[in-house]
Order: C-alpha cells, then structure tokens, then sequence
C-alpha cells in the first residue's frame, strides 16, 4: 500500500496556515484560502483539517470570522504527528498466499513481514526527529 497524497498535503497545509498566522496576526484562516494557496479542492483540505483537528494539531472556529489555526507552535508539531493524523494503518500490506502448504512458507512470510515493519519503524522514527520549523527554516 502506498500512503496518499493526503500526508504531503497535510504538511503543506499546516505551514500555509503559520504563514498566514504571521500575515494576519494570528486571525483565524478560511478553508477557502487554503484550497485556493495550495490548488487542493476545498472538501479535501476539509477532510484533512478534520483529521488534524481530531489530532489535536489545529483548532477551528465557526462562523464568519472562522476558520482554523494551528493548536501549538511549529517547533513542537512533528511530521509523525502529521502523518499519523492523516494515514492509518501499516506501510505495507501483506497479502502473500500460496497453493502449498509448508513451514517453510510461514517463515518466509513472517521474515517479510520482520523487514517491512523494521522499515516502517524507522521511517517513524525519521518523521519524529523533524518538525514544521526544521522546513520553514529551509524555505
């Protein structure tokens, strides 16, 4: 399983909404803004913010004056908090079957599966160590 584009989206989106943060001090930034920034149809940006919403990553606010704000500076929001707010589930899929029946087989698949979660963990492990600063500061 390859992850969506909604990670790299996410990522885009919570540094728009500190950029704007900074422009308008601190008002709340429209759904609408973002889609129109970033060239992602309103009811995806949407989809995403509810899931950092629901990962406690920004804040939203109804109304007129409405919109969404980043819930903690950009130093303490990691790209695994991002990641793990948008996709679910394992980086890989494992759907290995054979005709033959064999222990040998069952090892095989368990030793897969060893490396591919090896993989994952440390590809998490990479995310952890870098923030939405440690970005901003390249741009």
């Amino acid at each position: 399983m390859a992850y969506s584009t909604e990670f790299s989206r996410a990522i885009t989106i919570c540094l728009l909404i500190n950029q704007k943060m900074d422009e308008y001090g601190f008002e709340f930034v429209s759904t609408n803004t973002i889609a129109e920034f970033l060239k992602i149809p309103a009811p995806t940006v949407v989809r995403i913010l509810r899931s950092l919403n629901a990962a406690g990553l920004t804040a939203t606010k109804e109304g007129a004056k409405g919109g969404v704000l980043l819930a903690k500076p950009i130093a303490e929001i990691t790209l695994l908090d991002i990641f793990l707010s948008v996709e679910h589930g394992s980086l890989f899929k494992m759907d290995i079957d054979f005709l033959i029946e064999d222990s040998r087989i069952d090892n095989l698949k368990s030793l897969i599966a060893g490396y591919m979660e090896d993989a994952e963990i440390a590809m998490k492990e990479s995310l952890k160590k870098t923030t939405l600063t440690d970005i901003a500061k390249s741009l």
